[in-house]
């Protein structure tokens, strides 16, 4: 009840009407008198009535009208429709503004059902009343404007069943008791901008069919906005809920708005479907089940004080800024809600994809199953008590976000991916191709800005903000792919971390912070190994290994001799007769063979097996020449790091 009106009057209003000539009245004259319908003499009432019809235009703003009054107007305005038993009223364009309606009470089919004020005799008076349908204004019909604009309505207001053509204007109306509008069906724009509800606001199974304004709009008890369809946009930014807010099965065929909203006790919000759902600053203070299928949902600037679980369908999703106070979680639902009655098809926002990025001609983009949704964006968000579960994460952004090391992630998470394909550019090496592994998003812009920038996006996805951020430097992206990092080892997904991993080193190594030496180490890392994650690169570093100690042992570490000494000297007599012999031991020539003897069967056996023996510090008894034996010390020397590579990279990619 707004401050200084009284419980009954009026609330204060500068009448731009004709108005009553009944002291401190600001109802309407009616037309041919000086008063207003509720001040009018009994010939002037009924002589007013009378000229009424079904379909009447009429105008009463600021008309202060009891049970009876009000009764009595709806039988003037009543009609029967056919196939239809009961009279309901009928409208032209009406204006109920700034109307005060009075101890309100409720007609059914069989008569009344609480006659308010009236005593029983009075309401004998008033027979046609029983061939009102509903209960108040239920299953009125408005052809026009029908405008209740500041009205107060001091008991319950029932619209049951009406039907507005044309649009309807409910703006800073007051229902001190319930208001109910199901099964009410609206035509044209409705705005119900900073109405109150001190009861239930019932609106199930209503039809806007346009444009539908709720703004600002004040629910003290429960709004139940049950299997309600918007044909056009909702608009519910700054609305206030100090009840539940039941959305269960709410269908949005435009953008349903709940920007700066407030849910004071709500623990559910939908299941609903909508083309676009905004709850950009909207705040729950109790812990709250968010469920809802849409094109897109942007929670940015939101606060979930208690935590949140929110479980969405196709969306993609924005959660810039958002504050979650308790764990919560976010996460993809397979299968429709159950209590989803609406066939509306939910698509991603064109506009979006319009400007889509993804390389799709590199075929780096994964086809993901349809209900699975994309987060775009935890940019300046704290996410240590966040759970991203089976949600696209291709092209979310994860720059300024806080305490990233924190964030969990669980089920299907896929990131994205570097173009496919073998590429041609003027860089060294002329051809190149990139390794298979998750990126963020970020990295694509700074790759766009390389030379070798074939197949990487240049710009993210539009968010729609104004507020934009330069594309991230190597070192920046060092540290993000550090922190999400930790993030997949402390969920035991090894191979994630190690792709991470490689990220952070390749970042690392095209700082310009890098010193040269510590640039040229990582270069040699990444060349032999991929950074301790591609085992292929390290086995095939290690047979090239073998392959040069094998052709170089071949050519010119063999000698022709077997490596053992001989002991040359003359011989004791046959006599036997004692006698001194001297002997000398001498080491066979080593020299190499002719260069067309170097290439044989024999050979290169021995080199094949000297050269694998010395990857595993193998000794051998051939003779070498000193060329062969430093060739079999660096094999030595590399062969034992190649397979520790080799192990450690098939580790990385096995480990759970």
């Amino acid at each position: 009840m707004e401050t200084g009106a009284a419980p009954d009057e009026p609330p204060l209003v500068e009448p731009f009407w004709p108005t009553c000539a009944n002291d401190g009245c600001v109802g309407r004259t009616c037309e041919g008198f000086d008063h207003c319908l509720a001040h009018l003499d009994e010939r002037g009432l009924r002589e007013t009535l009378r000229n009424l019809g079904p379909g009447a235009d009429l105008d009463v703003r600021g008309t202060t009208f009891t049970s009876l009054l009000l009764s009595s107007l709806l039988i003037a305005v009543a009609d029967t429709p056919a196939n239809q038993e009961f009279k309901t009223p009928h409208f032209g364009t009406a204006d109920f503004g700034h109307c005060h309606f009075k101890d309100f009470f409720h007609f059914d089919r069989l008569g009344w059902d609480h006659p308010g004020t009236l005593t029983y005799p009075e309401f004998r008076k008033s027979q046609e009343v029983s061939y009102l349908s509903g209960h108040g204004f239920a299953g009125a019909r408005f052809d026009g404007m029908a405008r209740f604009g500041s009205a107060r309505f001091s008991g319950d207001a029932w619209f049951t069943g009406a039907r507005f053509d044309g649009g309807v204007w409910f703006g800073r109306t007051r229902f001190e008791g319930h208001g109910g509008f199901n099964d009410v069906e609206f035509n044209g724009n409705s705005y119900f901008g900073s109405a109150r509800f001190g009861g239930i606001a019932w609106f199930g199974d209503t039809r806007f069919n346009d444009e539908a304004v709720f703004a600002g709009v004040r629910f003290h008890r429960s709004a139940r906005f049950t299997e309600v369809h918007f044909g056009g946009g909702a608009d519910f930014d700054e609305a206030r809920f100090g009840a539940a807010a039941m959305f269960e099965g709410a269908t949005f065929h435009g953008a349903a708005y709940f920007s700066n909203a407030l849910f004071e006790e709500a623990v559910r919000f939908g299941p609903l479907v909508a083309t676009s759902l905004v709850i950009d600053g909207a705040s729950f203070a109790r812990r709250v089940v968010v469920e809802a299928e849409a094109g897109s949902l942007t929670a940015s600037d939101t606060r979930f004080e208690a935590g949140t679980e929110l479980r969405v369908r196709r969306a993609q999703v924005t959660l810039r800024r958002a504050f979650f106070g308790a764990p919560s979680s976010l996460s993809g639902s397979p299968a429709p809600f159950t209590r989803r009655v609406s066939s509306l098809v939910v698509e991603a926002d064109p506009e979006m994809i319009a400007q889509w990025p993804g390389s799709h001609a590199s075929g780096s983009v994964e086809v993901l199953e349809p209900w699975l949704p994309s987060v775009l964006s935890v940019q300046e968000t704290d996410v240590s008590q966040v759970t991203l579960a089976d949600v696209d994460l291709r092209w979310c952004r994860f720059a300024g976000a806080h305490q990233l090391d924190k964030l969990r992630l669980e089920g299907r998470g896929p990131f994205n991916r570097p173009p496919a394909g073998w590429r041609l550019g003027w860089a060294w090496p002329p051809v190149w191709h990139w390794c298979r592994r998750r990126v963020l998003a970020e990295e694509h812009p700074w790759r766009a800005e390389r030379r070798k920038h074939h197949g990487w996006s240049r710009n993210l996805p539009n968010l729609g903000s104004p507020v934009t951020f330069p594309p991230l430097g190597p070192e920046r992206l060092a540290v993000l792919y550090r922190s999400l990092r930790k993030a997949f080892e402390d969920a035991k997904n090894e191979p994630g971390a190690g792709d991470f991993y490689f990220g952070e080193m390749e970042a690392r190594r095209h700082s310009g912070t890098t010193s040269r030496r510590e640039r040229v180490l990582l270069t040699l890392y990444w060349m032999i190994s991929g950074y301790g994650q591609r085992a292929g690169r390290a086995l095939s570093a290690l047979v090239v290994l073998v392959a040069v100690i094998f052709a170089l042992l071949t050519q010119f570490g063999l000698t022709n001799g077997t490596g053992t000494q001989e002991i040359v000297g003359p011989l004791p007599a046959a006599s036997g007769q004692p006698s001194t012999t001297v002997y000398r031991v001498q080491p066979v020539e080593s020299k190499l063979p002719a260069p067309d003897k170097r290439w044989t069967p024999d050979r290169m056996d021995k080199a094949i097996r000297i050269a694998l023996g010395s990857v595993v510090f193998r000794e051998t008894d051939q003779k070498l020449t000193p060329l062969g034996f430093w060739t079999v010390m660096a094999g030595r020397a590399l062969g034992p790091l190649l397979v520790a590579l080799t192990v450690l990279a098939i580790r990385a990619r096995v480990k759970r």
